[in-house]
Order: structure tokens, then C-alpha cells, then sequence
């Protein structure tokens, strides 16, 4: 099925008027759940109890989150502070406000591609090995990042002489550290993204660490970490949670589509009075 713009505000309106309430709670939004503890999609397979074990440097296959999604809170320097107060994030009150790059379906980036899905509780993604390294797709506006894993190294820096233009999911590496986590880092972010739904920026030279640890055959833990000097005072984690595996599963079609996003704007936003101004 596909979704489209008009249903995405829809559901990430819904959320927004809960943020209040999901604010207070520590360590985890999850509001749809199975027995068994976490957030499955209609028609995915039930874990079985006990689930089987994790098999050895595999992730392949798709993952349906985030749960339990957590994070931490910033401590942001005089330069990360002003660029902060710049980005002003959309209101319960008024869905199409300030300055969210998303309201005229830019890329997400990453990691807000997988952040977001925390507010409006769907989205996964896909882990599929070719030769010489990871890909990974998302249903979040069906787009996908390389993660390479032939010894490469990250660009020292971007947008200078001599080396490469920032791009919107960056540039990534990865290695599998042990036999069940899955790590990778990425640098070149374009830095017109925000890391996630409270507008945090970044610089193109942020650096951020994903670690993905299988847990057992059903279960992946996530922790992104954001290392960006310029910005923060010190590493911090941007996102911490669960994904669940989705055997046998096809992703939604979910699409920000810019007319659609126009028509809501001029069709229901504008006339009911909303700003669509930044102040």
C-alpha cells in the first residue's frame, strides 16, 4: 500500500500532540505492542519463545522499528546553540510552520530517516551483503545508503579542493566487530539535514558511529552516537533502540510526494491560518 504525504502528516500530527506525554517517559515511546514485547507490523510472524539464536555476522533481511527508542540530551557549544535556534521544528497547532526541510519532502538524512519512525511508529529497513559491502534500504521514502567494506577510508573532510562534496546519507564504512555487531561510520553528512524531529543540526565533518547487535535471531539493538566538536561538547547518543525481523516481509511504499505537500499547504494549512513563515 502506498503511503503518500497527506496520510504521513495525518499519523505524524497524532504524535506530535502525544510529544508531551511521550516526553516524560525515560527509555522507550513504544505505544503498540504484542505479547511478546515488541512492535510487529500486521501479517509479520510472532517471536517464538524462547527466540533462536543469533546467527554469526548476519543481519540480512528486514527490520521493522524503532522500539524503546531513547536518546540523549546535548550539551551543544555558543556556535551549536545559534545554529539550533535557526531550525524551527513544526507545531501540533500548526503542521505546515518554521522550516523543516521535510515539509517540501527533502531527504531526511540519516539518522532522522530512522529517528522519525519513532513518532510515527512504522518504518524498517533492509540489510542485504554484496560483494565488498553492506547496503541498506529504507522504506522511509525507499532510499538506500552504501556502507562499505573494502577497506576504504572516510574522506578527511568534504566540500574542499580535492575532495568529495557532502552528500545527504554522507559516506559510510563498516566492519563487523565479534560476531554479532554490526558497526559503521559515517562522515559528510549534508548539513542541511537535521539528526532528528527536535531540529539538532550538524556540520559536514560530524562523525557517527552505528552499532547493530543482533541479539538473537528476531532482535536488533541500535545505538547512534554523533561526534561533532564544532556543534556538541562532547559524543552524544542520537538514538538508542530495538528493531525487529521481519521474515518474509515487503516494505510499504512511503513517499513524501512534493505536489501533495503544495496541496496541503494551499489547501488546508493556509486557510485555517497557519504560519507558514519562520519567526
Amino acid at each position: 500500500m502506498r503511503i503518500t504525504l497527506a496520510r504521513t502528516i495525518i499519523a505524524v500530527v497524532a504524535a506530535l500532540a502525544m510529544s508531551a506525554a511521550l516526553s516524560a517517559q525515560t527509555d522507550g515511546v513504544t505505544q503498540r505492542t504484542q505479547p511478546n514485547g515488541a512492535f510487529v507490523k500486521e501479517g509479520v510472524p510472532r517471536m517464538p519463545n524462547p527466540p533462536g539464536p543469533a546467527p554469526k555476522r548476519d543481519l540480512t533481511g528486514a527490520w521493522v522499528g524503532p522500539q524503546n527508542y531513547s536518546h540523549d540530551t546535548p550539551m551543544m557549544t555558543p556556535a551549536g546553540e545559534a545554529r539550533f535556534k535557526q531550525n524551527h521544528p513544526k507545531t501540533p497547532s500548526q503542521p505546515w510552520s518554521g522550516n523543516d526541510p521535510f515539509q517540501y519532502c527533502d531527504p531526511l538524512g540519516f539518522p532522522r530517516n530512522l529517528v522519525a519512525q519513532a513518532i510515527t511508529f512504522r518504518g524498517g529497513m533492509w540489510f542485504e551483503p554484496v560483494p565488498n559491502r553492506m547496503v541498506i534500504l529504507y522504506d522511509q521514502q525507499r532510499v538506500w545508503r552504501d556502507v562499505w567494506m573494502d577497506g576504504r577510508q572516510l574522506p578527511a573532510k568534504v566540500d574542499a579542493r580535492g575532495f568529495p562534496e557532502d552528500r545527504y546519507y554522507g559516506y559510510s564504512v563498516g566492519h563487523w566487530d565479534g560476531d554479532t555487531t554490526f558497526v559503521i561510520n559515517t562522515t559528510g553528512l549534508d548539513p542541511s539535514t537535521w539528526l532528528d524531529e527536535q531540529a539538532h543540526p550538524h556540520t559536514a565533518n560530524a562523525h557517527l558511529e552505528e552499532r547493530y547487535t543482533r541479539v538473537d535471531q528476531y532482535n536488533v539493538h541500535l545505538t547512534v552516537t554523533v561526534d561533532d566538536p564544532t556543534y556538541y561538547t562532547q559524543p552524544w547518543k542520537v538514538m538508542n533502540a530495538d528493531f525487529y525481523w521481519m521474515k518474509d516481509q515487503d516494505f510499504e511504499e512511503n513517499f513524501c510526494v512534493p505536489s501533495q505537500a503544495v496541496a496541503y499547504r494551499d489547501k488546508v494549512s493556509n486557510p485555517s491560518g497557519n504560519d507558514t513563515g519562520v519567526k
